[in-house]
């Protein structure tokens, strides 16, 4: 956390006599909370993520433990932002479980555990520290509320669901973001940075979910007219959870992520992408189900709800 604090302020330091604050208008990356909007600018991005668990590792390498045999589940997420100012963006973001579904075999027997539902919903707003479209570069910053779908644990057929399948951890959080965007008019490349620290509450079964901090740097090249390549190597950690104020041994980790993605835009309005997630570096405490891949598509829609709004975006020459 120390050395994301530290980037930042240099970054700050250095442009903050070089820039110009507006809007912004940011590049398409995964799934996540970008930067900010221009005022009167309406964006909707709506995702289906699928994702896989086969397997156990110990620390940094598999293990011949067996429990569950298998994971996957498919989540449906929406993100909606507006411009409330040329500096100062609102977002809302929540999402649904179809599945969350752990398979077992264990002495020749197989069964399942299946949770669904909402997840949580956050509220968060962005504001616009730098946005120096001489120099292309931006830096924003935000805080988000995390409010549960649900603070009683979900039960089928008489079973409470474990932690690993409920479709919400059913406490409270916070998370902080930050944006760090760069743009070089040679070979058309733009860099950004993302940065999210989640913090979570208790829960009424008193359990908490650990903290994560997630770090993420994309590189997106234009390959040909209206269709751009990304890159991305996302860095998660995750802290232990807690159960009755006592460490869960198998719980927290850290992992990195390679994410390759393309993006096809049309009019500058409309974003379609599709993205694979492969984890190529794993470490868990304790031992746990390793995560072995992820596939989503994603639909991001910009609306100007302002005549003039679209001029925002142009670059000055």
């Amino acid at each position: 956390m120390n050395r994301f604090i530290f980037i930042f302020l240099l970054t700050f330091i250095y442009f903050c006599g070089k820039s110009q604050c507006c809007g912004g208008c940011n590049p398409i990356g995964g799934n996540t909370n970008q930067g900010t909007l221009p005022k009167y600018m309406l964006q909707v991005n709506s995702y289906f993520r699928n994702a896989t668990s086969q397997g156990y590792f110990e620390k940094d390498h598999p293990s011949d433990f067996k429990f569950v045999k298998n994971g996957n589940s498919n989540f449906i997420g929406l993100q909606v932002g507006y411009g409330i100012t040329k500096r100062f963006t609102a977002d809302i973001e929540t999402g649904y479980y179809l599945n969350r579904t752990q398979n077992f075999e264990i002495y020749g027997s197989s069964f399942r555990l299946n949770g669904y539902g909402g997840s949580a919903v956050t509220l968060t707003g962005k504001y616009n520290f730098i946005k120096d479209t001489v120099h292309d570069f931006e830096f924003t910053a935000g805080i988000g509320v995390k409010v549960p779908w649900g603070i009683k644990p979900m039960v089928v057929n008489g079973v409470e669901l474990s932690e690993d399948v409920q479709p919400s951890n059913g406490a409270f959080g916070i998370a902080l973001r930050s944006f760090l965007f760069k743009e070089f008019d040679h070979g058309d490349v733009k860099i950004f940075l993302m940065n999210t620290l989640t913090f979570n509450g208790t829960n009424p079964k008193e359990y908490k979910e650990g903290n994560t901090y997630i770090s993420a740097l994309f590189l997106s090249k234009r390959l040909i007219k209206n269709l751009t390549g990304i890159c991305q190597v996302r860095n998660e950690l995750r802290e232990r959870a807690y159960r009755q104020n006592t460490p869960v041994t198998s719980s927290g980790g850290i992992r990195f992520v390679f994410i390759p993605q393309l993006n096809y835009s049309i009019k500058q309005k409309f974003n379609f992408s599709v993205l694979y997630e492969l984890p190529f570096y794993q470490n868990y405490n304790g031992i746990q189900l390793r995560d072995k891949n992820a596939f989503s598509i994603n639909l991001n829609i910009r609306l100007g709800l302002n005549k003039n709004v679209n001029q925002l975006c142009e670059k000055p020459r």
